[in-house]
């Protein structure tokens, strides 16, 4: 019985990872690591979010990866996910010289903020899409578009566009500039509030752009690697129940679940990874060490044989098993750097 952690954001481009490292003031991974087994990294398509990859493949899922129709479904059993559906995440989209960045919101929208926001987004739809007939679902803070027509694009999922230039991961495909099209609307329409100005007067980072991502239709996954959802993550919760998992065993993380191989995700390193800032990945760095400590403590008391963590970069996700028992294996010294550098 394992515990699978997947952590996005925890492979370093190999350049710097000897001098990132180098300031890490995490003593017990070092220690637990440099023993844990480890398998060769696996690498996957450009798209910046092995993490979700790695994950799709072990629920069996095949071709391009599929979020937003699973989210739907976690989030609300009754909705309907139409022919397809798209997740339509409100960003920040910030100049930098000659190019914007796809930036995540520091604060979610306040409700009257985010009910004026989709109101625009729903008319534009209504003007531009009709003939898709959109249905727009809000539901505890994701945004997700259902469509009766399907758009045929392909697009970058969020977490792999944070930190990177817009234009280089615009969706591309038949649909594409209508969605372009739609977006600028969109923008125009929202510009025209005071909603930036307000969010601005409190520090918050303008919403101004929206991410379209993780598209496509639902269908069930042939495989089922795990028994325990623990996370409140939506797509993972809808991966675990299209691979036939009861919403009994969904759980929210916050205490020990009941036995069987259970899996969460960690995204602690995820936006400092893809922004480079490399200060901030090793305070977050130290505050997940105190987090996977206590779990790799928990773990091993409740029964489980192996804590396994998934440490995931830009196209490379490595695994490294924790073991009942490591620790007395004091011959196996493995060096940490290799382990948290992703090959070029």
């Amino acid at each position: 019985m394992r515990w699978t952690v997947v952590v996005p954001g925890g492979l370093l481009p190999s350049p710097v990872a000897a001098d990132v490292l180098a300031g890490a003031a995490t003593p017990w991974l070092a220690q637990v690591l440099t023993r844990a087994q480890t398998e060769p990294a696996g690498s996957f398509e450009s798209g910046g979010a092995p993490h979700l990859s790695w994950l799709w493949r072990q629920f069996g899922g095949a071709g391009e990866l599929v979020t937003a129709p699973y989210a739907l479904r976690a989030l609300d059993g009754d909705a309907d996910p139409g022919a397809q559906c798209w997740h339509v995440d409100p960003v920040h989209f910030a100049f930098a010289r000659d190019h914007l960045l796809v930036v995540p919101l520091d604060t979610a929208p306040t409700p009257e903020q985010d009910a004026v926001l989709a109101r625009h987004l729903q008319a534009a739809l209504e003007e531009l899409a009709a003939d898709a007939t959109p249905t727009l679902h809000r539901q505890r803070g994701h945004w997700l578009l259902t469509l009766a027509r399907p758009w045929s694009m392909q697009a970058t999922p969020l977490e792999g566009a944070l930190g990177q230039p817009a234009h280089e991961h615009w969706p591309q495909g038949a649909d594409a500039k209508a969605w372009r099209r739609l977006l600028t609307e969109v923008q125009m329409r929202w510009h025209q509030e005071q909603l930036s100005e307000e969010r601005d007067a409190r520090g918050d980072r303008p919403i101004n752009a929206l991410w379209l991502h993780g598209g496509g239709s639902w269908s069930a996954l042939p495989a089922r690697p795990f028994a325990v959802v623990a996370d409140t993550d939506p797509v993972l919760r809808g991966w675990g129940l299209a691979s036939g998992l009861p919403r009994e065993a969904l759980h929210d993380g916050a205490a020990m679940p009941a036995r069987g191989d259970t899996v969460s995700i960690r995204r602690d390193l995820l936006v400092p990874a893809q922004f480079e800032a490399w200060s901030q990945w090793l305070e977050c760095l130290a505050q997940l060490e105190a987090t996977l400590r206590d779990l790799h403590q928990a773990c091993f008391a409740a029964g489980y044989e192996e804590l396994t963590l998934v440490l995931c970069g830009r196209r490379q996700a490595r695994i490294a098993r924790l073991r009942r028992g490591d620790a007395w294996k004091l011959w196996r010294r493995a060096p940490l750097t290799p382990l948290f550098a992703e090959a070029e």
